[in-house]
């Protein structure tokens, strides 16, 4: 059985309203071909995971939200051409093999005899229909501009072409957006506003949902690569918001994974035997958002200001207890990100009386503003920025709202500005157009910033396949936005999660902890 550690550690799983599962003695032998190290003849393959995290999802619509919850949420009941890699690259999934048969021309092929979860079989007109629905979301407006047509050349295989090269096409798959739904459940859950129930092909089975509270899935035994099946009979998704919440979730044994560990446990943790803290350098950037169509941030030199003002030092330890790498970039790029400058013209510092300075040359009095936020760590930031930018004249009240209408604070210009964090691409082609130009707009363009200088520049930076050929033009757009300051990038964070120290298959990839399918005892 799992452990409980003491009596009131039973009380409050009972308070969370979590389940201690108990462990089988059956093996799914299959399994055991997974990339999962040392498996053994002790691995329990048919145990009942409870994952916590800090947000609930949003929608079981996959054009709805690009939000992390949302994404992490719906991996484990659709399938995608492909998943994420380590490093936010793209890996096989739904396909089985792709080839580029020009430079504009691609061809996917997906997996034969594909099983959904209420029987049905899943064919090219499925994933033709999903990605010509993503295509026309908000979401993927930016991903998908260079896409053209997207056709079916036989029963499984699909052809995407493009306008000219996009070598980061197959990572553009990757996106939430393009999970694919069988269409005829899509067009009745359209038409009817409920998504409620999901179906698709992957490694589990829709179960239940309260909202704000839990979501349960169960293993799909149909899935198509019964190599690479679910390690685990029921995985339980359990929203708990309070940090400290989620680690005494798993130090009584309420829950098996936290998969948004507090940093205020750090030292709490690691001096445990019976936990194991799980760590990872991310491509997570946090920054502090402005929207640059109200007045005095549509200022270039009023965003500058705010770059020198805020001292990030000061945000990394208060978010993250200094477990992160801060930098000095307005353009988004975590150190990873291929052509990634630390300090793009050696611009930026903490220096509030230069920021004073370009205050008076922007002939700004000082103003009042708002900063949203919908997470306690982006709570602790913004009370640091909120000091920070009282020394130059702007008075910043701090409003916490819900995740789930974060979407819509911003398409409406209710977010003067923000603290939120967004997980970096390897590939700067993914990411720039939608952060900083018109087809981000109503999207994740969040800052509402665009420039035809800048536009420019990233369509020539996916003009070639070779990489040495694109980290130039990366280069001298990280220089553009450091001028223009569309926003102010302040650190990015480690990956972090939590377990006790016996459960198997955690993987941390460049964002957060995913693939909870692997995991198991």
């Amino acid at each position: 059985m799992k452990y409980r550690r003491s009596v009131a550690g039973i009380i409050l799983a009972a308070v969370i309203g979590l389940t201690i599962a108990g462990c089988s003695d059956n093996k799914n032998q299959s399994a055991l071909n997974n990339n999962i190290s040392q498996p053994s003849a002790e691995d329990n393959f048919d145990a009942d995971i409870t994952v916590v995290q800090a947000v609930d999802m949003v929608s079981f619509d996959p054009i709805q939200s690009s939000d992390m919850s949302n994404v992490y949420t719906l991996a484990n009941v659709y399938s995608r051409l492909f998943r994420y890699s380590e490093n936010l690259g793209a890996e096989k999934e739904l396909c089985k093999d792709y080839e580029r048969i020009s430079d504009t021309e691609w061809h996917f092929t997906i997996w034969e005899n594909v099983q959904c979860h209420d029987g049905s079989t899943l064919t090219a007109d499925d994933v033709i229909y999903c990605l010509n629905r993503a295509k026309g979301s908000s979401i993927m407006t930016a991903l998908f501009q260079q896409v053209e047509e997207i056709k079916k050349v036989d029963d499984n295989t699909i052809s995407i072409t493009t306008d000219g090269p996009y070598p980061s096409l197959p990572t553009a798959l990757t996106n939430v957006a393009t999970s694919i739904v069988p269409q005829s459940y899509c067009e009745k859950a359209i038409a009817e506003n409920n998504w409620s129930h999901p179906i698709g092909s992957g490694r589990y089975s829709f179960d239940s949902r309260v909202i704000g509270d839990t979501i349960k899935f169960k293993r799909f035994e149909g899935y198509f690569d019964q190599e690479d099946r679910a390690l685990n009979k029921t995985l339980t998704i359990k929203i708990i918001p309070e940090g400290t919440a989620r680690t005494i979730a798993i130090e009584t044994g309420a829950a098996d994974f936290n998969a948004e560990f507090a940093t205020a446990d750090y030292k709490r943790v690691v001096e445990n035997p019976a936990l194991k803290l799980w760590e990872k350098d991310s491509q997570m950037v946090w920054h502090l958002g402005m929207d640059n169509t109200q007045q005095w941030f549509n200022n270039k030199l009023v965003r500058q200001a705010v770059n020198f003002a805020v001292d990030r030092d000061a945000c990394l330890q208060v978010g993250y207890e200094g477990l992160g790498k801060v930098v000095w970039n307005c353009a988004t790029f975590a150190p990873t990100v291929m052509g990634a400058i630390e300090n793009p013209l050696g611009m930026y510092s903490y220096d509030p009386e230069k920021a004073k300075e370009l205050m008076k040359e922007a002939g700004c009095p000082g103003f009042e503003t708002e900063i949203i936020v919908f997470r306690d760590e982006a709570e602790r930031m913004a009370i640091v920025a909120q000091a920070n930018l009282a020394e130059i004249g702007i008075q910043a009240k701090i409003t916490r709202i819900e995740n789930a209408v974060f979407a819509s604070y911003i398409a409406d210009h209710r977010a003067p500005m923000f603290i939120t964090s967004w997980g970096c691409y390897e590939d700067p082609d993914l990411f720039l157009g939608r952060r900083f130009t018109e087809a981000g707009f109503g999207g994740v363009n969040r800052v509402w910033y665009s420039n035809p200088e800048l536009d420019l520049m990233i369509a020539q930076g996916r003009e070639n396949f070779e990489e040495e050929k694109r980290i130039p033009v990366y280069e001298k757009i990280q220089e553009f936005l450091a001028e223009e300051a569309p926003e102010a990038d302040l650190f990015v964070s480690k990956t972090l999660a939590l377990s006790n120290n016996r459960l198997k298959g955690v993987e941390l990839n460049a964002e957060r902890a995913g693939n909870y399918y692997k995991l198991h005892y």
